[in-house]
Parts: structure tokens; sequence; C-alpha cells
């Protein structure tokens, strides 16, 4: 007994492109069983990422070669494809790929309709958090929620090779909790020892001998400094005479007073209850195919967009720059066009700086703004 055309399940016919969430976020919402990816020359290792994200048992996923060398090609293409798909339901995911060969595509597909074949056209409008659809039944639906953390870098190109989700990273979090509010919520008063007291717990991070682990002052602290190594001596994370010798309790604890402590704050509101479950991670590292990491502070993903956090507690400068290309850099790399990033620095950031930021589309906390961190987060989740 042969399959009739109408016992077919619909083609999905997308274009690999450099931004894939467009095009696998509805074939997911829609639950696509037969997908076609065509691939041009340029587009053939981003096909591959967007094949293996929607890799599924129960799922046919077809690699097509396209020709876009010239309108000639482009044409030759899309008449192929439409007599390969004679008397099929096909729809058109015309968020990738260029002008010219959507308008070839959906122009050679119209064909179908003259047989037995069916054609509709969609666009993902991701800002918009939408879909469109032409043909019988022009409309528009809200887009599904669909993409988590490890989806979203998937279908980029990339994965989670460390992070610190584990128990024990947040149990570790928890025991000392009120002193990373402290610190987070209180950046400004805190803001003239955070320097000092970064750079010698990076001193004794990296070197976590018994003799390493106690650092001099250059005099003795006093003032908001005093009472910050006052609450950690209580919570048994330092051990501080009074004067100008500091102890930190272990390497650890010393990572945290470098700059930790600020990841930590940010880590403590998402799992609050801010985000969902695999929908975040902090101090995470993800890797392409080449396998060199790039480190993260912290990444959210929420209706199908990605924040990229950055966090930073030392003294900010020229090396502020750096940071901030770097940050723009993997925003477009992991979060495609839409996502956003977000600069979070425990001491004032100058002019210059805030400047820069604005250049690169990054959005700034800084001194007394680290508080506002969900407040900005939420702003930005209601978008």
């Amino acid at each position: 007994m042969t399959t009739t055309p109408e016992a077919l399940p619909t083609v999905h016919l997308c274009i690999a492109t450099g931004q894939n969430a467009a095009n696998l976020i509805p074939l997911e919402q829609y639950d696509a069983r037969e997908i076609w990816i065509l691939q041009t020359p340029a587009m053939r290792e981003r096909a591959g990422h967007l094949a293996q994200a929607l890799k599924r048992p129960d799922r046919t996923i077809v690699r097509k070669d396209f020709d876009d060398a010239s309108p000639k090609t482009i044409q030759t293409s899309a008449t192929a494809l439409a007599m390969a798909l004679d008397g099929r339901h096909v729809v058109l995911h015309a968020t990738g790929g260029t002008k010219l060969m959507v308008l070839a595509l959906r122009d050679e597909l119209r064909l179908l309709e003259a047989g037995n074949g069916r054609l509709d056209v969609l666009y993902a409008d991701t800002p918009r958090q939408q879909v469109d659809w032409l043909g019988d039944d022009p409309r528009s639906e809200p887009m599904d929620d669909v993409l988590d953390l490890q989806r979203m870098l998937q279908v980029q190109g990339y994965r989670i090779v460390g992070d610190n989700r584990h128990a024990e990273a947040q149990k570790r979090a928890q025991t000392r909790a009120a002193m990373t509010r402290d610190l987070g919520e209180n950046a400004a008063r805190y803001a003239r020892g955070f320097s000092t007291l970064a750079f010698l717990a990076g001193r004794a991070e990296s070197d976590d001998s018994v003799r390493g682990l106690t650092q001099t002052f250059s005099y003795a602290p006093g003032g908001p400094l005093a009472q910050l190594l006052q609450k950690a001596q209580e919570l048994g994370l330092v051990q501080w005479d009074g004067d100008i010798h500091l102890t930190f309790s272990s390497a650890e604890v010393a990572r945290y007073f470098a700059g930790g402590w600020l990841e930590e704050f940010v880590l403590l509101k998402l799992t609050g209850g801010l985000s969902k479950p695999g929908r975040f991670s902090c101090n995470l590292q993800v890797a392409s195919g080449d396998g060199v990491p790039n480190e993260l502070d912290a990444m959210v993903i929420h209706r199908n967009r990605a924040l990229l956090i950055e966090c930073k507690t030392g003294r900010q400068t020229d090396k502020a720059s750096d940071a901030l290309y770097k940050l723009a850099q993997l925003r477009d790399r992991l979060g495609g066009s839409v996502a956003s990033a977000l600069y979070i620095s425990a001491q004032t950031i100058g002019e210059e700086h805030l400047q820069r930021a604005a250049e690169y589309r990054i959005a700034v906390l800084h001194g007394d703004q680290v508080s506002g961190v969900v407040a900005h987060i939420r702003d930005w989740m209601a978008r």
C-alpha cells in the first residue's frame, strides 16, 4: 500500500542563518516532524548547529544545498526544490536567507497549489515575540517560550563545559548569603575598600599555601572596610587582628573576596525565584567547535532572549574597555541579534567607559546602582 501525499507530514522549509534561534523557535512551537534545512555554502556550519539542536527520534531532518552565488543559481535551486516537494504541504520559514532567496522560493513553491500541494509562509518576529503567517489563513500568533539556556547555546554552536549550578556551589553561596547581600546592597559604602581587599584576596588565591593566605595591609583598615572585615570574621571567612594582618580561611574564600561575591550576589537573586531552573547559570564556561572556552559570569534566558552579565569589583581602569568589548562580542555570538548585556561594577565607572558601553549597547549598573540588579532584570524580562 502506497502512502498518499495527504498522509505525509508537513514539510517545514527553513534557511540556515546566523540567527538560527528564529528558525528553531517556530519549528519547536509547531512541532515540525519533517524539516528541510537549506544551506548555502557560507551557512553549512550553521545548518549543522541547527540540525543538532532540532534532533529528535520522531523527527526527520534533511539538509539541502542551496546555491546563492547569483540570481540564476538561486532561481535554479528554488525550482529544483519546488519539483522535489510537488504534492506536499510546505511551510516556508521566511525568517532566514536573503530577500532574493525568499522571493524565489515563494514564487516557485506557489506552483504547489496548482496541483495537490499547499504553501504557507511564516515569519518569526523574535523582537516582538510573535509568529506571522501568510497563506490561506493570514494571522499573527504569540511566540511560545521554548528556549532554555542549553538550547540557546546549542543553536548558536556552543556547549556548556562548566558552571556552578551544582549543589555544593549553591550551598556554599547560601552559607554566606548575608555577607553577599550586604556587599551588593551597600556597594557604594564599601567602594573604597573593594580594590584593596580584592588585591590582597587575588594574591592569596594565587598562592593558596598557609603562608600565602595571610596578607598585609599597608595600614590598618578603618571605617566601612573595618566593619566589613569584622563581619567576615564572625562568619569564619577571615581572621583579622584589627590591625594590618588578614588571613583568608581558604583559597576559595580568597576567590570570593577577589570578586566572586558579586557573581554570588547575582546567583542568589536568580536562584531566589527571579529566573526559572534551566534558564540561567552563573560562572559558566562555554565552548564552540574549536574547543576554546569562554567564561561568563552569568547568562539568563527569558522568552527566547538572552541576557549576558559581567561582574567587576576592582577599580575600573583602561581594562574596562576590553571587558566591555568582550562582553559585546559574546552577547552577539551566544545570544544573537536580540540578546542584551549588563555590566555590573561594584565601583563607579568613569564617563569614558559609560560612553563606550552605550556604543556597544551594554547596560551598566555601578556603585550604588548594584543593588538594583533585580529591578533591571525584571524590566528586561518585561520588554
